[in-house]
Formats: C-alpha cells, structure tokens, sequence
C-alpha cells in the first residue's frame, strides 16, 4: 500500500531531503541543514515523498499471436 505504516523511513524518500549531484550516497536535509546518509532511518521528522519512490513497470505480454505459435 502506498500510504501504510511500515514504509521504509529512509532519507531517500523523505520531503526534506534533497539530492546532491556530485555524491549519490548522501542527501542533502533541509531541516538539520547537513548532509545525510540516504539509508539513515532514525529521523523524527520524516515526511513521505510519494514521488521519490522508485516503481517498477510490469512487463508486457505478447498479445497478438498468429496461427504459427500454437503449430507444433
């Protein structure tokens, strides 16, 4: 579920917390006003960004099949 209570509280998925672009370990946190470990999961203040999450697609089907396929 999107929005349940055991979301992994990670720096990476919080509001607060912004990307640095010379180091992809570490997050930038406006609130404390110092750099941060995107796995660090202790903060209080933790707010969810439901657009930081990364989703993963489902792959597509095959659809359209000919008389071919079901030969044996």
């Amino acid at each position: 579920m999107i929005y349940s209570e055991d979301i992994n509280k990670v720096c990476a998925l919080c509001v607060n917390a912004k990307p640095i672009p010379e180091n992809e370990d570490e997050m930038y946190c406006e609130l404390y006003k110092k750099n941060t470990a995107i796995t660090k999961n202790d903060c209080k203040k933790f707010k969810y960004d439901i657009f930081k999450k990364v989703v993963r697609r489902k792959r597509r089907f095959k659809t359209s099949f000919s008389a071919e396929d079901f030969t044996l």
